[in-house]
Order: C-alpha cells, then structure tokens, then sequence
C-alpha cells in the first residue's frame, strides 16, 4: 500500500498531466495562429504550382500531374501542369466534407458546460440556428482539419423531435461570419426514438406531431404563373412575412421547398415514414442516418432522395437499428441512391475517411467513396457544382497527403482553402513537441 506521501505526491503528478491536456490550461502565446490558418509569410499561399503528383480528381480516378492556382483558384490540373514545387508523386485530394457532426458545439462530452448542442424543454425548436451556437476556435477542429476535412455540416443534438437549423461551415477562421459557408442548411427533423422526448413518448406520437406542424404551417405561395400579384394593403393589414414569428418563417420556408428537410430515420419504418412526408408535403427532404437504407434503397433510388449517410460503423446494437450491416453503403449505391457520408457526433468526424475505407472493404466501390467525402455533400447541399472538386474554375481547396487518403497509414502533409494554406497545428502536436524532451 502507498504511503500517504507517495499518494499525495501521485495525486500532484495526475493532477498536473490533467491540466496539462485541458485546452483551457495553454495560454496563447505572441504569434499563435488562432484562426486555422498558416502564420503570414508562408509559402504557396493564393498563387503557386504544384507538379510530379498524384491528382486524385472527385470521381475517384486518379491521373499523374499537377495543379495550378492564382488568385485561390484552380486555373489548370492534369498532366499538362509542370514547374512550381516537385511533390514526389504525393497525391491531392479534393477537401473532405464531413456532412454531419457537432464539431464546433462540443468540447467535452462528458462536461455540460462545455455542450452548446441542443435546446432543452421543447420538443419543436425550429427557430433555433446551430450557428449561433459554433465556436470557431473549438480544440475539435483542428484535429478534424489535419485529417483532410475543409468543410462540415454542423447539425444539433438528435434529442428531440425538430431541434433547429443546421450549417455547413468551413474549418477555419477566428469568427462565425469567417467560417460560415452556408446558414440556414437545412432544418433538422428526428424520428424513431431520436424525436421522443419533451412530451412525445411514442412513434405514434412523434409523427403525428410532426404532421400536425406541417399542417400548422403557413400556406406556401401558390406557383409563379409569369405574372405579377400586387395589390396594396389596407390600413391596419399585415403584411406577409413580417407577421409571421421566426418559427413560421421556418415553417414557411420548408413547405415551400426553400429550406431543405433533413429528417433523420434510421430503422426501416421511420424511413419509409420520413419518404412519406417528403411525397405528401412535396418537402425538398433529405434522409439522414438511414442504418437499415438497404432495405428501402429501391424506394428511395425512385423517389430521387439524396441520403446523409451515417455513421457507417453502426451495428445492430439498438433497436433503433437492428439489421444494420457494413454493406449498407455498398448496396445503397448499387440501388442508384446518391449519398454523402456524415460522422454524427464530434470527436470522431475526423476518423470519417476511415470509416469509408470500411465501407470500401465491405463492397463500395473506391470511387463511390470518395465522391461522397467530397462533391456530393456539395450537390446534396447546395453548395455549388465545384463544392469538393480538382477542376479549373474551383476554389483551390485540397490537401497534400503520401497516398490513398482512406488509409490512415498516410499522413496529411498540407491544406489549403480557396488557395490559403491551413496550418496543421493541433493541441496533440504542441502536447508532443512540449514533452518531446523530458526534464
């Protein structure tokens, strides 16, 4: 048995290696970059070459050459790009896309005051937007960053029924307005077990809130026939929107087809109860999860619903999601569904091009794979038709990595973001530098 000494000179040191690790315990120094970005002055920023690679285009293919870039943008990629920096043969890849997780709204998991992921006490929060929420400068995101990710889809807590608005935001920046790329994307609609909760104990319950909500809603405008519809208003009469709340505006928007619905429904009857919705409100919806997708793939390939796929790893260790298997994705892909690849929580959306590899592994083609990491949570989205493309005219947004990015056996080497090259400094590479000598 320890002494008391001992034990308390123990207590100290553990006490001391915890502190050590808490994002809260290093004060910035002179010259941090906070932001995400390389420290000024470093080279191949806005305008440079790189040649000898391996370019690793958004369909999956891969060709020797290189890329161009002036002014942030890709002005020529291929074989024909020589000169500027000699990589060795180093691929290139288009910036991954993680296209659901809470980056930004969670530092410790286990700590709620460091939690800003959710709303409590009501089932129905569509006024509420997660980028109010987003901590640019969270620990989570550099780490994220260094594993080839430039951008996310930022979505609340699946806690209860409608939890808010989600956002796609880029991996860098010192402000909100810096890191936003697009807010509002989408409000966030949960069935199954995730939408119970705050009064709602049920499936039966869950829909038929949901229903009601969307009948509740305001009317949206009839179809534009190529004539204008003016009248004046009345003294004392509102006038349109301007009545409504925040949450009607919401509302509004959705059964317009103005802002996407993305209903999250993993077992296969919450799925078919979300494609129900989305026929009979005529929603612009998106499926979420989708654990047991496989078994409704050919309805959902024939209704033209793009999925937000994730995570791939889950096995049936709920009743949320029995028959979930690793081949999901594979056979999703083979129905014709298009899909973008998302993490679902936080710590792990850096792990995401793994968990592809996986779904590699168990049957989906490479190429399938990696569209999903990169151009299709932009097509899914609304982010432009470049969003997550090597290809002139885009933004020059890649990284630099020794090989096939879905191994993890190779590292990530740089990033850059519309031509500005991302620094690759983590809270674990200080913690290693700091310790790498023992005193």
């Amino acid at each position: 048995m320890l002494g008391p000494d001992l034990t308390r000179r123990r207590t100290l040191a553990l006490l001391a290696a915890a502190a050590a690790v808490t994002p809260a315990a290093r004060a910035a120094a002179p010259g941090d970059k906070l932001d995400g970005w390389a420290p000024d002055g470093a080279p191949l920023q806005g305008t440079f070459t790189l040649s000898n690679a391996t370019i690793l285009s958004h369909t999956g293919q891969t060709v020797a050459g290189g890329v161009r870039v002036e002014g942030g943008t890709i002005v020529e990629v291929g074989a024909g790009v020589t000169g500027g920096e000699d990589l060795g043969g180093a691929w290139i890849a288009p910036g991954f896309t993680n296209a659901g997780c809470q980056i930004g709204l969670v530092e410790v998991g286990a700590v709620n005051s460091s939690r800003d992921d959710r709303v409590s006490g009501d089932a129905v929060t569509a006024d509420a937007h997660v980028i109010d929420g987003y901590n640019p400068l969270s620990d989570v995101i550099p780490t994220t960053r260094a594993n080839g990710f430039t951008h996310a889809l930022v979505v609340p807590s699946e806690s209860h029924l409608v939890t808010g608005q989600a956002a796609v935001v880029q991996l860098a920046g010192l402000t909100r307005d810096e890191a936003t790329t697009l807010a509002p994307a989408g409000l966030c609609i949960n069935l199954g077990g995730s939408g119970r909760g705050e009064g709602l104990s049920s499936r039966i319950a869950v829909a038929r809130r949901l229903r009601q909500l969307l009948d509740e809603a305001p009317e949206p405008p009839p179809p534009d026939d190529g004539k204008k519809r003016r009248r004046k208003k009345k003294d004392g009469e509102g006038g349109g929107d301007d009545d409504l709340s925040a949450a009607e505006r919401t509302w509004k928007a959705v059964r317009a087809g103005k802002m996407k619905a993305l209903i999250k429904a993993e077992r296969l009857d919450d799925i078919h109860t979300a494609l129900d919705f989305i026929r009979d409100y005529e929603l612009d919806g998106v499926l979420v999860g989708c654990a047991e997708g496989y078994l409704a793939a050919e309805r959902i390939a024939g209704a033209g619903v793009p999925i937000l796929l994730g995570p791939l790893e889950v096995q049936p260790s709920s009743f949320e999601h029995p028959h979930a298997i690793y081949e999901n994705a594979a056979r999703l892909h083979a129905a014709g569904v298009r899909f973008a690849v998302r993490s679902s929580g936080v710590h792990f959306a850096r792990m995401l091009p793994s968990y592809v590899g996986m779904a590699v592994a168990h049957g989906l083609p490479f190429e399938a794979g990696i569209q999903a990491i990169t151009a299709n949570p932009g097509e899914i989205l609304g982010l432009g038709s470049q969003h997550g493309r090597l290809e002139v005219g885009a933004p020059a947004t890649f990284f630099q990595v020794d090989g096939d990015p879905l191994q993890p056996r190779y590292p990530v080497r740089r990033v850059w973001m519309a031509g500005r090259q991302a620094s690759l400094e983590t809270r674990q590479t200080r913690l290693l530098e700091r310790f790498r000598t023992l005193r």
